[in-house]
C-alpha cells in the first residue's frame, strides 16, 4: 500500500476520531444545561464533567489500543473541565483567569514544538 493512500485513510480515521470526541465533547454542555434545571449546578457539571471524560477515556483508550493512553486522555480532559469550572466560579476574575490560560496553553505549545521541522513533516 502506497502512502498516498495511507495518508487517505489517515484522514478518514481522523474525521471519525475528531468528530466523535468533538461531539462528545459538546454533549457536556447540552448535559450540564439540562442536569442543573433538576440537581443545581455544582453537582450537574460534575456529573456531565465525568460522563464526557468517562465515555472519551474509553474511546480513546479503544482507538489508540492501551487503557494507559486513555487514562492519560482522561486525566487531560478532567483537568481541563476543574480549569473550567474554576474559571466559571471566580466570577470577579474570569476573564483575567481564562486569559492567562490560554496564554500558557499558547506558550505551552509553542515551546513544546520549537524544534520541530515543520517542512519535513511526512518525508521520509
Amino acid at each position: 500500500m502506497d502512502q498516498y493512500l495511507k495518508s487517505e485513510w489517515a484522514l478518514k480515521y481522523a474525521f471519525l476520531f475528531i468528530g466523535l470526541t468533538g461531539f462528545s465533547l459538546a454533549m457536556f454542555f447540552l448535559l450540564l444545561f439540562a442536569l442543573s434545571e433538576h440537581l443545581g449546578f455544582a453537582f450537574a457539571y460534575l456529573v456531565a464533567a465525568a460522563a464526557c471524560v468517562l465515555l472519551n477515556g474509553y474511546y480513546v483508550s479503544h482507538v489508540l489500543g492501551g487503557a494507559r493512553q486513555g487514562a492519560g486522555f482522561g486525566i487531560a480532559l478532567a483537568g481541563l473541565y476543574g480549569l473550567l469550572y474554576g474559571i466559571l466560579a471566580s466570577e470577579d476574575y474570569a476573564l483575567l483567569m481564562g486569559s492567562l490560560l490560554v496564554f500558557g496553553l499558547l506558550t505551552a505549545a509553542m515551546v513544546l514544538t520549537r524544534r520541530v521541522n515543520w517542512s519535513g513533516l511526512g518525508q521520509e
